[in-house]
């Protein structure tokens, strides 16, 4: 499902993303477009989804929370 002009891209990015973080579940929401992630079970510091409104928004969340898994 795209939402518009550049969801190819975006889809793109989402599989991208996929495999950068095997660990986390990532998606986009149906109803919403919305990309969400959720952390490892064992992560330290992140313990909540991540949500945002384009994937590069959530690529760079996801990696500002694995800096602090390395510290």
């Amino acid at each position: 499902m795209t939402a518009g002009p550049g969801g190819d891209d975006q889809d793109a990015g989402l599989e991208r993303l996929k495999r950068r973080y095997p660990q986390w579940r990532i998606w986009r929401g149906r109803a919403t477009g919305t990309y969400w992630a959720m952390p490892p079970r064992d992560h330290p510091t992140v313990r909540e989804l991540i949500g945002a409104g384009d994937i590069s928004d959530l690529a760079e969340r996801i990696a500002q929370a694995e800096q602090w898994r390395g510290r």
